[in-house]
């Protein structure tokens, strides 16, 4: 898909939007929504907008394009050890939101706004610039704007304020993805598989993640979080392997295929500065959750926020995750970083005790006390004790 417009007179004194995926995209949505009529340019190296990636949620909390959602499940499976525990919520379902439908909606929206700018294939140099003035140097020219937001995720300027740079030394979730085609009906798309276990180790927290769509097609993802990860073709042989094994496929068609590598840090707090020149949002702001690597909630969710300081006339830095998840989830990630393959245990524990309204809000933090209680006592003591109790030794608990 392309983009229905692509300027290249660059100037103003609205925002900057550096980036023009999710979180950028849905931030300038979020500012026309709300009335704002100051020039919003968006500044992204992309030339067009493919059907590039897969969001997927539990419907928990409201949000603007709940109408381009694909396909939804109330069912949802934990598969490991020979064994399935299936978890059910009526009330919130887990969504496949294709991003072809995302981008059309939000890029007509864009392409009417008078005050709207979309520079497409445009690399974004620098930016230096000091409260009420901010210039970004690209490849096309010079931006000047009086605020800059940075939707670059890792390639943009904030990054290094939130973590390090993805490696061998980074707690990592990988993922390669299949759209396929089967010749015959074998899927069941009334449940979903969130997480089968029953892989080829690696050494790693690694498992197979099924989106039915139909008796005949799916997304299937070889998942792994770690340090290492492994390579394109090995994560093809595993499925095809999976597909053998599970389904009885040893010839499907490939569609599409896609894959990711999301860093797993967690969020730091933005900087009190209410008139900071470079303002992070979306997965530059620790939007995707480290815990899980689920992401298009959270960004809609800090998306709206920030885009109503700047109606408002007070843009600036807001928080991506309230301090509750943020220490559920620095705990998480240091029992993870203890034993990735082991972990397999705890979500399986997960997947067996908690209900499937409980499990959902929790990954999209909405848990009340009750869940995260519920939680708790799905899971083994020790190994989460102790690893709250390194979590505050190293630092690491916010």
């Amino acid at each position: 898909m392309t983009t229905p417009q692509h300027r290249a007179a660059l100037g103003g004194t609205g925002c900057v939007i550096l980036g023009a995926g999710l979180a950028g995209l849905s931030l300038a949505d979020a500012l026309l929504t709300r009335g704002v009529t100051s020039p919003i340019t968006l500044i992204d190296v992309r030339e067009e907008f493919p059907d590039d990636r897969t969001w997927c949620f539990w419907d928990v909390h409201p949000h603007p394009y709940r109408h381009l959602v694909s396909h939804r499940w109330a069912c949802w499976s934990f598969s490991g050890h020979g064994a399935t525990h299936r978890q059910r919520s009526a009330s919130a379902p887990y969504c496949h939101l294709p991003a072809r439908r995302f981008y059309e909606d939000v890029l007509s929206r864009l392409s009417a706004a008078p005050n709207c700018t979309l520079v497409l294939g445009t690399t974004v140099q620098d930016v230096r610039g000091q409260p009420g003035t901010v210039r970004v140097r690209t490849s096309a020219g010079e931006v000047t704007a009086a605020h800059c937001f940075d939707a670059l995720a890792t390639a943009g300027p904030t990054w290094a304020r939130l973590g390090p740079a993805t490696g061998e030394q980074q707690l990592s979730q990988r993922f390669l993805g299949w759209f396929v085609r089967a010749p015959r009906p074998v899927f069941d798309p009334s449940c979903m598989t969130l997480m089968d276990f029953d892989v080829t180790p690696n050494g790693e927290l690694r498992f197979m993640y099924v989106l039915p769509f139909s008796t005949t097609s799916a997304l299937v993802e070889d998942t792994s979080i770690g340090f290492h990860g492994v390579p394109a073709d090995a994560s093809r042989d595993e499925i095809r392997r999976y597909l053998g094994a599970r389904f009885g496929l040893h010839e499907v068609e490939v569609l599409r295929e896609e894959e990711s590598v999301l860093p797993m840090v967690s969020a730091r707090p933005p900087r009190g500065d209410a008139a900071a020149p470079v303002i992070a949002v979306g997965n530059a702001a620790g939007a995707v959750r480290p815990s899980s690597g689920y992401a298009f909630i959270r960004t809609q969710r800090h998306v709206a926020r920030l885009a109503d300081a700047f109606a408002r006339g007070r843009p600036g830095p807001v928080p991506v995750e309230r301090p509750r998840e943020a220490r559920l989830d620095a705990v998480f990630l240091e029992a993870l970083r203890d034993d990735p393959p082991g972990f397999a245990n705890h979500l399986l524990s997960l997947g067996r005790r908690m209900p499937g309204d409980r499990f959902a809000r929790f990954m999209m933090d909405a848990a009340s006390p009750a869940d995260v209680l519920a939680m708790v006592a799905a899971l083994p003591k020790g190994p989460f004790a102790r690893a709250a109790a390194r979590s505050i030794a190293t630092g690491r608990m916010p």
